[in-house]
């Protein structure tokens, strides 16, 4: 009787806390990724400030030159097959007790 009404008490706590650890987890991921995002175009910003990285954005967004210079677009061929996009990298399963606790705890992601 001892063990039910402990289970009963504890329970929905522990619940709350595994919900929680679980959602921290996630956002500390996300929370990584912007950042490194953020590092990425901190970078080209900077490199946009300099009149290498204007000259670059120009030639290669917009197609300019400069004068003098002959600009030639290469075109794949038609008649070849095009490449199939790569398969996006997944995520490996959770392991066997994060998928118990999962369950016990009523957490889906």
């Amino acid at each position: 009787m001892v063990i039910v009404v402990a289970v009963w008490t504890f329970y929905p706590v522990l619940r709350v806390n595994y919900r929680e650890e679980k959602q921290r987890a996630r956002l500390e991921a996300e929370l990584g990724d912007l950042r490194g995002r953020n590092q990425r175009l901190r970078a080209q910003v900077d490199r946009l400030k300099t009149p290498e990285g204007v000259e670059d954005a120009a030639r290669e967004s917009l197609g300019l030159v400069k004068a003098g210079e002959r600009a030639y677009v290469v075109l794949e061929a038609t008649d070849t097959p095009t490449a199939s996009p790569p398969d996006r990298v997944k995520a490996g399963p959770d392991s066997l007790w994060t998928q118990a606790l999962d369950a016990l705890f009523g957490v889906a992601d």
